[in-house]
């Protein structure tokens, strides 16, 4: 199985902030609209919700649970230069400027992952891109994003390099004031969640699973109830990476106990000064979370190489907000260097505590930091 390679680029991005786009958005282009000079060129996505439709039947979907998965696919219509800073959403789309739903089919879920199958068996990355988003996410935002930076992973060819990836998710209120109805939320979720990725194993196997935030919690919450039902052959065609994960340091450690020994390290990328952490900390615990642990604290390393995780520590990419809880989008800038460099992910492949340095040398183990 392989390790990330470029496919980290996205999922890092998908964390970034931009204004959030409301449903027009994501309506399909009628022929009134305006059309793009040359034919564009289009992006696949697949998405699994487990949110309500609003009103039952569509494809908007609110913040309120469902009883059951929607499985949708979407077709985008790439522009030629997108926009940066938002999405539109006042009715008058730009092809040039835009992404534009060209096509949105709900599916039965043994389509869905028939196509899941097919549309990536060309995958130049041969694993699958699953990302489930973290707390304050509304559902036409978490679309457009993993739409766009689905599209920017493209080669010079235009081709996208990705396939066709998979988007989870679950019922956030997309409010700065719902933590706490999030958390229960994702708590809701973790049953759903544990039978899709059955399901992703059965389908297509070697997925690499991203999860940001409060949907690390939930994920590596489900992880555990497939590793207590005894589905290891799940769990080992998985690649995990958690991302600034809003996980209790103990939770985890729970967490990891019911799945090891595991096939491969967990990756999980942490920053000392994620403010939306503490925060989030102070409000429950007080103990530290995952997402926030210190790698050169020589405690912490020895855990993480005892545990065999491995610690990435990127408190050197510069943050994208105040609260630094989204600062992973600027890793995009220096990924592609890493790749080719000896001290990229796939020179460790045991767990351990690292510092990323973006003075070119990649990748630092913590003894080669502190003096171990």
């Amino acid at each position: 199985m392989r390790r990330f390679s470029g496919w980290i680029v996205l999922v890092l991005a998908l964390v970034a902030c931009t204004p959030r786009p409301d449903f027009t958005a994501l309506a399909p282009e009628t022929s009134g609209s305006a059309m793009a000079p040359q034919e564009p060129r289009i992006q696949r996505l697949y998405v699994a919700t487990t949110r309500r439709a609003e009103p039952a039947g569509s494809t908007n979907f609110g913040d309120q649970p469902a009883e059951n998965i929607t499985y949708l696919r979407y077709d985008f219509a790439v522009p030629p230069t997108a926009r940066k800073k938002r999405y539109w959403s006042d009715g008058t789309p730009d092809p040039q400027h835009d992404y534009l739903v060209k096509d949105v089919q709900i599916l039965s879920r043994a389509t869905f992952f028939r196509g899941v199958a097919r549309d990536n068996a060309d995958n130049d990355e041969a694993q699958v891109p699953l990302f489930v988003h973290g707390f304050n996410v509304r559902y036409p935002e978490a679309v457009l994003r993993f739409a766009k930076l689905s599209a920017d992973t493209a080669g010079p060819d235009g081709v996208g390099r990705f396939g066709a990836p998979v988007l989870f998710s679950w019922p956030s209120e997309g409010r700065l004031m719902g933590y706490l109805a999030d958390r229960d939320e994702a708590q809701v979720t973790r049953e759903a969640f544990a039978g899709f990725l059955s399901d992703m194993s059965r389908a297509r196997g070697d997925v690499l699973l991203a999860a940001h935030s409060l949907g690390a919690w939930m994920s590596m919450e489900s992880l555990r109830t497939l590793a207590l039902q005894g589905r290891r052959d799940v769990i080992d065609d998985l690649d995990i990476v958690l991302v600034a994960p809003d996980i209790d340091i103990l939770v985890f450690r729970q967490q990891l106990a019911a799945m090891t020994p595991l096939e491969r390290p967990i990756v999980v990328l942490v920053a000392t000064d994620d403010r939306a952490l503490k925060l989030s900390a102070q409000l429950s615990t007080k103990r530290p979370r995952l997402g926030a642990l210190n790698v050169k604290d020589p405690v912490v390393a020895e855990g993480a190489r005892r545990e065999d995780v491995q610690l990435i520590d990127i408190s050197s990419v510069k943050p994208v907000t105040a609260a630094r809880h989204t600062r992973f989008v600027n890793m995009a800038g220096v990924w592609h260097e890493l790749e080719q460099n000896a001290g990229s992910f796939d020179a460790f492949r045991e767990g351990g505590a690292f510092v990323l340095n973006q003075l070119g040398t990649g990748l630092l183990q913590v003894g080669s930091v502190i003096g171990d």
